[in-house]
This record gives C-alpha cells, sequence and structure tokens, in this order.
C-alpha cells in the first residue's frame, strides 16, 4: 500500500477521532467555565442585593435607635416636649432620613403621632388608603421588647420598617413607648437594586411555608438550582416576612444569559472552524507528500514544546501562513491571550484582597493547615507585636498569644475548633492578648475557616480587635448603674441589693441611719438647683469622711440619704450622728448653713427584718424632723432675705421704707397692732423672691429688656412658695404673691382684680410704688410728694384701690402719720 494510502488510512480515522475528542472536550470544559461564572454572578447579585437590603434596614435600625433614644423623644412621649414635632419632624428630617413614615406609641399601643411623607414630591400626604387598612401590622410587628427591622407588606405595598422602645439617653428609665420607620420599596429603590445586581426586579411576594428562613433568619436563593431558560435565569431571594414567621418576603429577579450563549456561540464556531481546518489537513494529506504534512507539524510541536519550556505568559507561537496549521497556532494564541488575562485578574484580585487586608481597622491573621502563620495585617502586627517576616511559618500560638484576664491561665487557640467543627468560632469573654513585648490588650475575636474550590479547609483566618475603649465605656455604665452620679455615693439601686447580701448574722448588730436635708425644696427655690447640688455635695463629702471605709452610703432620694453599718451597735451610731451633726454646723454655704435631720435604728437580731428596722430609722428621723422643721425653714427664710439685701443695697433700703410705709398705712386705719406689725413684715419681705433674679439684673442702672422684665416678674411668685413652706411666714405668702396685682386686672401673676386680691397686697402696692416714684433711679428723676400724690390718685382705680389711696394721700402724707 502506497504511504499516501498508508498515511489516508492511519491517519483520517485518528484524526477524525480526534477532531471528536477535541471538540467534546473542549465544549465540556468551556461550558462549565461559564456555567461556573454564570454561577458566580448569581451569588455575586444575591449577595449585592442581601447587602443593599441588610445595609438599608441596619441604617434604619441605627436612625431609629438615634431617635428612640434621645432625651426630647422621651419627654415627648411623657407630655413634657410640645415643641418636639415642630422642631425636629418637619419635612427636611423626612428628606434627609429617607423615610416616608413616622409613628410614636406610647406603651398602650396608643398613637400619639403619624406622618406620611411623599419622598418623590418632597411634600407630607395622607397614608395610602391600603396602608391605612393593615395598619395594625405596623403597630403589632413592634410587640417585641427587643428592637426590630426588617421588610413587611402594609397594604399592596412592601416597607422597610424599624423600631425601637423609647427611652433617655442614659437608658436609665423605663421604655415609654415606641417610634417606628417606614420607608417604601418604591422605583428609587428597585432601580438601586437592579443597578448594584445586573438583573431586573421582576416582582416582590409573599410565600408561605419557607422552613430554612426561620432557622437562619438570614437571606438565601430559594432554590439552588434556579429557573433557567434559553434566554435568561429567575432568581428569587427570601427574606424575613416581620408579620408571619411562617412566610417569606420573596424578591425575584431576572438575569440575562448573554454570558452563557455568546461562549456556546464561541464553542460551536470553534468546533466547526477545528473540523473544518482538520478536513482540508486530511485532503492535504491525501493529496500531498508526507513531508508537506510532517514537517508543519513537527514545527508547531516545537513551538508548542518551547512555549512550555520558557513557561513564560507573553510568549506566542509564530502564525506564518494561512493553513491550517496556522489557524490553531492562532487559536492557541487567543487561548493562551485569555489565560494570560484571567491570570492577571486573579493577580489583581490577589492585590486588591491584600490591599483590603492592609488597609481594614481590624487585626487579620491567616494561617494555613498546620496552624502556621502565613499573613499579618499591619493592625495584627502592632498588636501582636510581631513584624510580617518574624512571623512567618511561625506556630499561631507563638505569635497570638492569649490569656484569660481572671485565671491568668493560657486560653485554647480558636484556630483549633474551627478546624473540628468548620465553621465560625469566637472567642470567649475576658480575654488578652499578650504582645511579644509583654504588653495586655483585652481583644474580640472571630476564627472562619478558610476553604478551596472544592470545600476543602486549607487554613483558618482570625479577625480580632482591640477591646479596651468599649471596655471601659462597658465600665463606666456598670459604675453609673450603681453610683448616683451628683455625689459619687451608691444609689438605691445598689443599696437594696447590698443590703440583701449584708442582712447576715455575722454582720449584726447591722445599723441603719437615715438622714434627710432641711429645706432643700427651699434653698432650690431661692438660689437655683445649682446652689442645692452644691449643699447635696458637701452633705455627701462629710458622710464620707466620718463613716468607715465598709460602711455603705447611698443617696435614695433627692435629699435623703442612708448609712449601712454592719457590726454597729446603737450606741456607736449616736456617736457618729452627733460627729457627722457638729461637722455640718459649721458648714454654710452663701451665709445658708447646711441642716440635716437624722434617725437611725439597729437589727440586733435574724428574727427583726431589714426593711421594717429601716422603716423605723425613717420614721424616727420624721419625727425629729417635725419638731425642728419649723426654726430650721424660718432660719432658711431669713438667710435667703438677709442675702437678698446683701446682693442688692437698693433692695435693701426700698424693702426697709416700703416696711415703714405699710406700717404707717396700717395706723391710719386704725389696725391693731399685731396686724400693723404682720403687714410692716410683710412690706419687708414683699420682694424676697428676687433672691432667685440674676444680681447683674438687681443692680443694673439702664432699663430692663424683655428678658430680664420676664425674670423680675417671676418675683412674687418664688416668694410666695419660700413664704408658704415656713410656719412663721405662711400667713404673708398671699400678700406677697399678689401685690403686683392691678385693680383693673391687668396685674400679674393671676390677673386677679377689684376686692379679689388681698387687702394687704393692696396696700403693699401702693408703698411699693409711692417708694419707687419718689427715689432717685438712673432712668428716671424722684418725685416731690405732692407729685407722687398727684400720681397714685391719677392711678387710683386703674392701678390702685382707690379707698387705700385716699387713705394714703389724706392721712399719711398730708397729715404726716
Amino acid at each position: 500500500m502506497k504511504i499516501k494510502n498508508k498515511i489516508a488510512v492511519t491517519v483520517i480515522p485518528v484524526l477524525i477521532l480526534a477532531i471528536i475528542i477535541i471538540n467534546i472536550a473542549f465544549g465540556v470544559f468551556f461550558q462549565n467555565y461559564i456555567l461556573e461564572n454564570e454561577k458566580d454572578r448569581i451569588q455575586s447579585s444575591e449577595f449585592n442585593i442581601s447587602s443593599y437590603i441588610n445595609e438599608k434596614i441596619n441604617k434604619y435600625v441605627g436612625t431609629v435607635n438615634d431617635w428612640g433614644h434621645w432625651d426630647d423623644t422621651f419627654k415627648f412621649i411623657n407630655g413634657q416636649n410640645n415643641d418636639y414635632i415642630a422642631l425636629n419632624l418637619a419635612e427636611s428630617t423626612f428628606s434627609n432620613l429617607e423615610l416616608n413614615f413616622i409613628i410614636l406609641l406610647n406603651n398602650d399601643k396608643t398613637i400619639l403621632f403619624q406622618r406620611f411623607y411623599e419622598l418623590d414630591k418632597g411634600v407630607f400626604a395622607e397614608f395610602p388608603v391600603d396602608f391605612s387598612e393593615d395598619f395594625v401590622k405596623v403597630i403589632n410587628y413592634s410587640k417585641s421588647d427587643e428592637d426590630t427591622s426588617g421588610i413587611l407588606k402594609i397594604g399592596e405595598n412592601f416597607y422597610f420598617i424599624a423600631s425601637t422602645k423609647i427611652t433617655d439617653s442614659l437608658l436609665e428609665n423605663k421604655a415609654n413607648g415606641t417610634m417606628i420607620f417606614g420607608r417604601q420599596i418604591d422605583s428609587m429603590i428597585i432601580e438601586d437594586m437592579e443597578n448594584i445586581s445586573g438583573c431586573s426586579i421582576s416582582s416582590i411576594n409573599i410565600l408561605d411555608n419557607i422552613k430554612s428562613l426561620s432557622k437562619t433568619n438570614q437571606p438565601f436563593i430559594i432554590d439552588d438550582s434556579y429557573n433557567k431558560n434559553a434566554n435568561s435565569i429567575n432568581i428569587e431571594i427570601a427574606f424575613p416576612n416581620l408579620y408571619d414567621p411562617n412566610s417569606s418576603i420573596v424578591i425575584s429577579m431576572m438575569m440575562s444569559r448573554d454570558l452563557y450563549i455568546s461562549g456556546m456561540k464561541e464553542v460551536r464556531w470553534f468546533s466547526v472552524l477545528n473540523t473544518i481546518g482538520s478536513i482540508f489537513v486530511c485532503m492535504a494529506i491525501f493529496f500531498l507528500l508526507g513531508n508537506y504534512i510532517t514537517k508543519p507539524f513537527d514545527t508547531l510541536v516545537k513551538d508548542v514544546k518551547s512555549v512550555e519550556i520558557k513557561k513564560d505568559q507573553s510568549v506566542r507561537i509564530e502564525e506564518n501562513g494561512t493553513d491550517e496549521f496556522s489557524y490553531i497556532r492562532r487559536s492557541i494564541n487567543g487561548l493562551l491571550s485569555k489565560i494570560d488575562a484571567s491570570q492577571k485578574e486573579l493577580v489583581e484580585s490577589k492585590e486588591k484582597l491584600l490591599a483590603t487586608l492592609t488597609s481594614v481597622g481590624d487585626g487579620v491573621i491567616t494561617v494555613d493547615k498546620n496552624n502556621k502563620i502565613q499573613f499579618l495585617n499591619p493592625i495584627a502586627q502592632k498588636l501582636t507585636g510581631w513584624k510580617l517576616d518574624e512571623a512567618m511559618n511561625v506556630q499561631l500560638e507563638t505569635v497570638f498569644y492569649i490569656i484569660n484576664e481572671f485565671t491568668r491561665e493560657p486560653v485554647e487557640s480558636p484556630v483549633q475548633a474551627v478546624f473540628e467543627t468548620e465553621g465560625i468560632v469566637e472567642l470567649t469573654n475576658h480575654t488578652l492578648l499578650v504582645s511579644k513585648d509583654g504588653v495586655e490588650v483585652p481583644i474580640e475575636d472571630t476564627a472562619a475557616p478558610i476553604k478551596d474550590s472544592n470545600g476543602s479547609i486549607i487554613g483558618c483566618v482570625l479577625v480580632f480587635r482591640d477591646f479596651s475603649e468599649r471596655k471601659e465605656k462597658q465600665r463606666r455604665i456598670e459604675y453609673l448603674s450603681f453610683h448616683d452620679q451628683l455625689t459619687g455615693l451608691y444609689n438605691r439601686r445598689f443599696f437594696e441589693e447590698e443590703l440583701r447580701r449584708i442582712d447576715i448574722k455575722k454582720n449584726f448588730p447591722l445599723s441603719f441611719v437615715y438622714a434627710d436635708v432641711n429645706g432643700l425644696k427651699i434653698i432650690n427655690d431661692a438660689f437655683g438647683h445649682a446652689f442645692g447640688d452644691e449643699i447635696i455635695q458637701n452633705v455627701a463629702e462629710v458622710l464620707k469622711n466620718e463613716c468607715r471605709s465598709n460602711d455603705i452610703i447611698a443617696r435614695i432620694g433627692g435629699d435623703e440619704f442612708v448609712i449601712l453599718l454592719p457590726q454597729t451597735t446603737a450606741a456607736s451610731v449616736e456617736k457618729l450622728v452627733k460627729r457627722i451633726e457638729e461637722t455640718i454646723s459649721n458648714i454654710s454655704v452663701m451665709d445658708v448653713h447646711i441642716s440635716i435631720s437624722f434617725g437611725w435604728e439597729t437589727k440586733v437580731s435574724i428574727k427583726q427584718s431589714a426593711i421594717d428596722v429601716l422603716k423605723s430609722a425613717e420614721n424616727f428621723m420624721y419625727q425629729k424632723k417635725i419638731l425642728n422643721s419649723t426654726s430650721k425653714r424660718n432660719g432658711i427664710i431669713k438667710s435667703i432675705l438677709n442675702t437678698l439685701l446683701i446682693k442688692s443695697p437698693r433692695e435693701k433700703a426700698h424693702s426697709i421704707r416700703v416696711s415703714r410705709l405699710c406700717e404707717q398705712i396700717g395706723i391710719a386705719y386704725q389696725l391693731n397692732i399685731d396686724d400693723i406689725r404682720e403687714l410692716s413684715t410683710a412690706g419687708e419681705l414683699h420682694d424676697i423672691g428676687k433672691i432667685a433674679v440674676d444680681e447683674a439684673i438687681l443692680n443694673k442702672v439702664g432699663r430692663l429688656s424683655a428678658s430680664e422684665w420676664a425674670q423680675i416678674k417671676h418675683h412674687p411668685e418664688i416668694g410666695y412658695r419660700l413664704l408658704g413652706a415656713t410656719t412663721e411666714f405662711n400667713n404673708l405668702a398671699e400678700c406677697v404673691l399678689a401685690h403686683h396685682e392691678r385693680w383693673d386686672g391687668s396685674g400679674y401673676p393671676k390677673g386677679l382684680k377689684g376686692e379679689d386680691i388681698n387687702w394687704k397686697s393692696r396696700v403693699i402696692a401702693v408703698a411699693d410704688v409711692f417708694d419707687a416714684i419718689t427715689s432717685e433711679r438712673p432712668y428716671h428723676k424722684a418725685l416731690n410728694l405732692v407729685e407722687a400724690a398727684e400720681e397714685l390718685k391719677k392711678n387710683a382705680g386703674t392701678q390702685f384701690d382707690p379707698n387705700i389711696v385716699k387713705v394714703f394721700v389724706e392721712k399719711v402724707l398730708e397729715l404726716g402719720l
């Protein structure tokens, strides 16, 4: 048989078989490659959609937390902040927060505020009709004591919903209501999701009986096999349904299969062209001599081998000629170019990952399956004290040395647990990282497995952070939960818990001291709460100095203190109280002496109730307080008056003159001596409420501004509260309260008219004004007696009681009584 025929008989069947195998192998390989890329696109789209929705939910959770744990919101629910809505919930708030509605509920689920905002139009509007019909979902969805967030269908639309319990910013008070934020998943949201996922959103529906979601409460693709057709893939992602845990919110997306279609088209073209080329080669072999066939083939083989030997991805084989071998050369070069591009993409991905790990704010360490370190980012190097080149291939336990904060014993590395469980593992609390130079840092740590494409674990990554600052904040919060912020003493909560702990036989006799600061309300009314706080702090300091270090001192109310003294007899308690009283008696603030009422009792038997003993001490204190309250309060009033006269010498002279004028009017009316004395005292004390007015305002040379005058107008009410709190001056409180009322009803603070005004107040009003207009002031000249009398007559019947003016002018001024 001729060589040509031998070649034909030998080569043609083999070549045909080779063509078939090459086409099938290349088709299968390339199809799998395209399908993997397509799957990656699906997973990326699902991840992007999930991340976007979680980001939105977390955003609204964070925002509703900020607003719900705000003192202004808390006060509004309590009815104490009437301007809250106008100042805080305007159109700009809804626009800036990207919200469609805000709802405020009290604990009875009563709606205190609700408002709907159309983001696309930028205006407030009525709630949609279908929204109102499903309004109960919004109310009931916030039934948990914990913050709630997610997606909820209301009417025909879906909304991002976030709610939180409303309390004060320090979380000291019990929640008094619920705040709910809502944002409609509208066309803008849909457009954002389509942009980040590369898919078109076809629908959002509710699907019942999704069991997998209740286990993880995380979004997932309902069917991993997807719903594919020739041109697109339908993907369904399920999210928790807040209103019904047995169903889920399902987002349906459609992804174009353009990558798969174009890829398979390339495969078919390659198969066709490869077959045609091979047939041409067969024909050439059949008609040409072997040297025209074998030589190009040998050359091709040599060129391909040269590429493999060099392992240089930029090297390409020569493409001279136009025959089938040249086509194969071009195809090989094309494949090499694609491989080269893929390798570059892989390198770029690794560089981006390295840049991310390097710049992240947490420490990151990766180890291989032998527990040897392969990477440390800069934060990890800083916290461990090891440089990357020092730590490479070193056992993790050597570099990442962790101990228990309390036992000081080494803590087992979480990496081993990751290898055993093949899941994410977190460190226990109270873990310290000991750096190379011995510095100890409290940390939080999470370890997760690193898997290859087959799902096999090839290493582990640890992500950890410095926990110092957050731990200090927790310690501070714990301190505030058991201490009074003003004095630093223990608070009622700590006292009650400590009492249960210390109420045991070995601490008997167990003594209780109950103390109450006398007249604190009067002092606060007179000088302001800052002054009262200073007194409370002085008292607390004395109690700390006089008591033992193991005694429990607690401030349990505004002006109340309790001292718990273990292993202390009644006689010792009495001596302690006397020492405290002696020390307190020598302390004064702005000439006001501090006074405290004490009561004490001792528990000597296990049969006695500690609560009853404490109650006895409290009752004893109140008995003493009642006995001494009159003299203490009267003394405080006199101290307040003295302080006012020191603050303003002008007020001192004015009070003396008004008192004398009131006395003369009383004589003119032929009152008895007691009434005259009472009227004179009322005239002296009529401006005692000015103790709460700024000293600069009292002594101001020019005319008062509107805000300064508003302060002045409060002094009758303050004087009324001060005098009303005493026994000696209680009957003068009404006189002082009404001395700026006018006969025609245009006065203040109550706007009383005519005979409804206290008679003595009417007398003080005449004396007060007469002294003011006859005294030299920077803003007016003093009137003489005739001019002053005419001024009083002019205002009789409008500002003053006409009868009192007549008596004053005719008997006091003209007759000189």
